[in-house]
Formats: structure tokens, C-alpha cells, sequence
């Protein structure tokens, strides 16, 4: 669903209360759904030790719903299913260039999606590093750094590409320079701002 709402958004371009974001941020709660509800059990709710302990322990009642759920998504939807819609988004790239848009939004909504499998192992692998209480900022934490340490460099060098090639072929580049040079400090700025308001993360 996050793929499906970056392509409707254009791709490129993010907004606090988009779709994209909200079912990123829905997607890490849910996968660390046993960590919230440790946190409940810490703030004694009412109810919340006996979620914990049915949550660990497993029902056999629902062991049924489980392997059916995990093979559903894992071989139907990630194997099958995602792949289809990807290349068919990169289909649409390709009318949207020969009717003289821009392909960018759905190249990268095709290349998110066939990167599901991948991105799904790092959120239950090494994001998922702690198993305490605050797991789900734990792997929006990690989320952010895989974006700033690993993403971030990769944009910023085609970004001070396509500006060279901008200025070679004498169009405006000072956009996309500035740019570059931004995703390439993304990390810097991070730890400059955390270093002023004296927070350690």
C-alpha cells in the first residue's frame, strides 16, 4: 500500500500527512506490535498482561489463521502479486514518457516495490535490535539512518550528476546541486541539530 501511495503522490516528493508515510509508520507498529505491548504492560493498562502472555505463548486456535496469514503474504502477495504490479508500473513509465510526462514517479514506485522482500528483512533482522518497550521508535530510528547513511549519498550523487549534465548542456543546475550537496550532509545535519538542542539519540 506505502508503493501504491508514493506512485499516486508523484514519487518524489513527501508530505508529513501523506499516504506513503502513514503506511510506513502503520507498517513498523504492526511489526512491532509486541513490543507495544510490553510498553502497555508498563504503563499497567488494564488487560494488557494477558495480551502479552497470549501474544507469546501462541493459541492453538489461531495457529491455523497464522500459517495461512504468513503464506498468504509471503508467497501470494510479496512472490506473485508485487512483482505483476511493479511491471506494470514500469509499463506505465513508459506511457507516461511517450505522452511527455515524467517516468521518475513510477520507476521509483516499480523499484520500492521490488525491493518489499528486502526492505521486510531488515525491519524484522537489524532494525528490530531491541526488544524492549520502545521497539516501534527503535526501527523508525533505524529507518531513518538506513535512509540517511545508505540512501541519502546514492541521491545526492545522481542528483550532482544530472546537475553537471544540466550545466554541460547549459540548463538550469543550481536546484539540483543544492540538492545534491544536501542528501550528501543528511547525516551531518542530523547530528548538528541533535549537537544544538543537546539531545543524544
Amino acid at each position: 500500500m506505502a508503493g501504491m501511495r508514493l506512485r499516486s503522490k508523484g514519487g518524489m516528493n513527501f508530505e508529513a500527512s501523506g499516504g506513503f508515510l502513514k503506511w510506513l509508520l502503520w507498517g513498523c507498529f504492526l511489526l512491532s506490535l509486541p513490543r507495544v505491548s510490553q510498553w502497555l504492560v508498563q504503563e499497567s493498562v488494564p488487560g494488557a498482561q494477558q495480551l502479552s502472555i497470549a501474544g507469546a505463548n501462541g493459541a492453538q486456535y489461531t495457529a491455523g489463521i497464522e500459517r495461512v496469514t504468513n503464506d498468504f503474504v509471503s508467497n501470494f502477495l510479496v512472490g506473485h502479486v508485487v512483482p505483476v504490479v511493479a511491471a506494470s508500473l514500469v509499463f506505465k513509465a513508459v506511457l507516461d514518457m511517450s505522452h511527455g510526462s515524467s517516468p521518475l514517479a513510477s520507476i521509483i514506485a516499480a523499484l520500492f516495490l521490488l525491493g518489499v522482500q528486502g526492505f521486510y528483512n531488515l525491519a524484522t533482522g537489524s532494525w528490530m535490535q531491541n526488544s524492549d518497550a520502545y521497539g516501534v521508535t527503535d526501527m523508525l530510528m533505524s529507518m531513518f539512518g538506513y535512509a540517511a547513511n545508505r540512501i541519502s549519498p546514492i541521491v545526492g550523487g545522481l542528483a550532482l550528476s544530472a546537475a553537471i549534465l544540466n550545466h554541460v548542456r547549459h540548463r538550469p543546475w543550481g536546484t539540483l546541486a543544492a540538492s545534491g550537496l544536501g542528501f550528501l550532509s543528511v547525516s551531518g545535519l542530523w547530528a548538528l541539530i541533535t549537537h544544538f538542542a543537546g539531545v543524544s539519540l
